[in-house]
């Protein structure tokens, strides 16, 4: 399946104000408002005679599935009521950097917005580009096509081409990226990407599934296909969080920057053999997956103890800044601690 993911957030940072460079700023702002042009009600996509047949089936599924999320605490806004089309099946192009023996990651920041760890580029030349320009200034850099991103809210965030799967996880895929997405929608903590995206991607994950039982069957195609993906992807997952863990010792160590950048080869060589990757993995990839996966089963406990999704947004939505011990804050535990604190202390009170 291919993922969704709300780490292009930072469009809606560069316009939300800053002193970025020119050029971001610019295709930013061009970006959004034409891709904001372009957009049609869906209502009117759906009836049009020109439209496909697969598009206008997934397309009538987004009301049901927005539903699915409003009643279990996600709040959709405008979004969703347009389509676009956009180009090359993606809707921005994610770029992310790390120093190149450390995980600290390179880190983007705007006024109101926050601090972020990646940029959205509408086009991938650009991106590209800049992520040449950070590889010659000597970081770990990565460049990858997104298929969806959100504004936070900002904009009306219209359906998007690249949400569409051509495979069998259509209807899955399509689920997973609009309620990932109404999560940042829902709760967006500034300067917390590591939070913002770890709670978006185990509520989205954990409501797809529950929503294909509903509207499939908990044994349908639909359902099963969508549970065999998510055991590889989580397999996969798993083998590079153990190189990350591997090149976090190993960068922590008192090793010559020599052997450390000799054995961090080593170590990457073995996670693309055992994965049979065809991209090396770097320390921006690293960061990346980092990111969502901050946690470990963390969003599990603290939904565990909340009792269900409703009651864990709930308590999501209280989270400040000041709820973090730094910016960046990849140590989730205390957080979800005080979610989880929160959840109990609202349960006394019903």
């Amino acid at each position: 399946m291919r993922r969704s993911t709300g780490a292009a957030l930072a469009a809606l940072a560069a316009l939300a104000g800053g002193c970025m460079m020119p050029r971001y700023l610019a295709q930013a702002s061009y970006g959004q408002f034409d891709l904001l042009a372009r957009a049609r009600p869906i209502r009117d996509v759906v009836i049009d005679p020109e439209t496909p047949e697969r598009t206008r089936v997934l397309l009538s599924a987004v009301p049901a599935i927005l539903d699915y999320g409003a009643r279990r605490g996600l709040e959709i806004r405008r979004n969703y009521r347009n389509y676009a089309e956009v180009d090359a099946g993606a809707a921005v192009w994610f770029v992310g950097a790390a120093p190149r023996l450390s995980f600290e990651p390179r880190k983007w920041c705007f006024p109101i917005a926050g601090c972020f760890t990646g940029l959205g580029w509408f086009e991938e030349e650009e991106a590209l580009a800049h992520r040449a320009q950070l590889e010659r200034d000597g970081w770990d850099a990565m460049a990858r096509p997104a298929i969806a991103y959100s504004t936070g809210g900002w904009f009306p965030d219209p359906v998007l081409s690249s949400m569409l799967s051509d495979d069998d996880d259509a209807w899955a895929e399509l689920a997973n990226v609009l309620l990932h997405e109404s999560v940042h929608a829902t709760v967006f903590v500034p300067d917390q990407p590591f939070f913002n995206e770890g709670l978006a991607s185990y509520v989205a994950d954990t409501m797809t599934d529950d929503w294909l039982v509903a509207t499939f069957g908990a044994t349908s195609p639909e359902r099963t296909g969508y549970q065999a993906d998510e055991a590889r992807r989580q397999a996969r997952i798993s083998r590079l969080l153990i190189a990350y863990d591997e090149l976090d010792r190993l960068y922590r160590s008192t090793l010559a920057d020599r052997d450390k950048l000799a054995r961090k080869r080593a170590i990457i060589d073995r996670a693309v053999l055992d994965l049979g990757l065809r991209t090396r993995p770097n320390n921006a990839s690293l960061v990346e997956l980092r990111v969502y996966r901050a946690s470990g089963d963390g969003f599990a406990r603290a939904h565990a103890a909340c009792g269900d999704l409703t009651r864990l947004m709930d308590a999501a939505k209280q989270l400040r800044r000041r709820d973090f011990a730094q910016d960046l804050d990849e140590n989730l535990g205390p957080v979800l601690t005080k979610l989880a604190t929160r959840c109990a202390t609202s349960a006394r009170r019903r």
